[in-house]
């Protein structure tokens, strides 16, 4: 297939951004600059609405659907400044992530009936989000913003380790160690090829020139990386659901089951099923 080229109209206007990823602009659709960075963020979107809606239908804490809508908040950002590559539509993308992992940051240490931190906790979070929009939007470096989320990233994978030695019972320990697992794998294979994308660009453009249109959307892989980390936190948010629930002593009223056999989702047992788990427990 013949070389793609960039167009030289763009729709809308040239690029005001801080950042131009390795995807070419407009070589798809006349009104999209990153097709495939634009399009897959509607998994964050579809992720976030099926977690909206069994969080709701099951009767979960609403600390989730607050968890849910950053995350599709994050989707819609992420697609308007893909689309637009417009530096106010980057700040639509970049400033929710910190937002959201404020919100995570906070379900993940008040897993108790009561708050444990008080007021604490939620007042250092806000202090710490009005802060780096503040510093961002003066420094204006999106290395500035990346270590700022990395930092809120860091200390939620630290606590949720941590909660994970507070489960006694092995068997649900393990479940539970393998779903956080998977969520790291994924987010950690999304911030690979993150990185692959930003230092190989040029081979990989060359590799999309030889290979043509549509397989060669398989190299953009920063879109690999909004499906990697849509995922890896969709499956931590469920984490995070779930391992209060056993913190709280609910374990036999609620149970995790697996839509399309890779969604998981928090579910309310029934009487009838829960009856069944007790005599299965006492068989044992």
């Amino acid at each position: 297939m013949s070389e793609t080229k960039e167009t030289k109209e763009h729709f809308w206007g040239d690029p005001t951004a801080t950042l131009d990823w390795c995807e070419e602009n407009y070589i798809v659709h006349k009104y999209i600059a990153e097709f495939i960075n634009t399009t897959t963020n509607l998994i964050f979107i579809s992720l976030a609405i099926f977690g909206i809606h069994s969080t709701l239908k099951y009767g979960l804490s609403f600390r989730n659907v607050l968890g849910y809508a950053g995350i599709a908040l994050v989707g819609i950002g992420s697609w308007c400044f893909h689309m637009t590559l417009l530096y106010e539509f980057q700040l639509l993308d970049e400033l929710p992530m910190i937002y959201t992992t404020c919100i995570l940051t906070h379900n993940i240490f008040e897993t108790g009936e009561k708050r444990r931190f008080g007021l604490y906790l939620p007042l250092a979070l806000f202090t710490y989000a009005s802060g780096v929009t503040a510093a961002y939007l003066y420094i204006n470096d999106p290395v500035f913003h990346q270590v700022s989320y990395a930092l809120l990233v860091s200390i939620i994978n630290f606590r949720s380790y941590y909660l994970l030695t507070q489960i006694h019972k092995a068997s649900i320990k393990i479940r539970m160690k393998r779903l956080l697992f998977t969520a790291w794998t994924m987010f950690g294979l999304g911030f690979l090829f993150w990185n692959i994308d930003n230092i190989a660009c040029h081979q990989l453009r060359q590799s999309r020139y030889k290979i043509g249109m549509p397989l060669s959307h398989l190299l953009e892989l920063h879109g690999w990386w909004h499906i990697g980390t849509a995922f890896g936190t969709y499956y931590w948010i469920v984490f995070s659901s779930y391992i209060r629930v056993i913190l709280l002593r609910k374990e036999n009223e609620y149970k995790i089951k697996w839509g399309l056999g890779f969604v998981p989702y928090v579910v309310k047992v029934s009487k009838n099923s829960r009856k069944e788990m007790k005599l299965g427990s006492k068989v044992e």
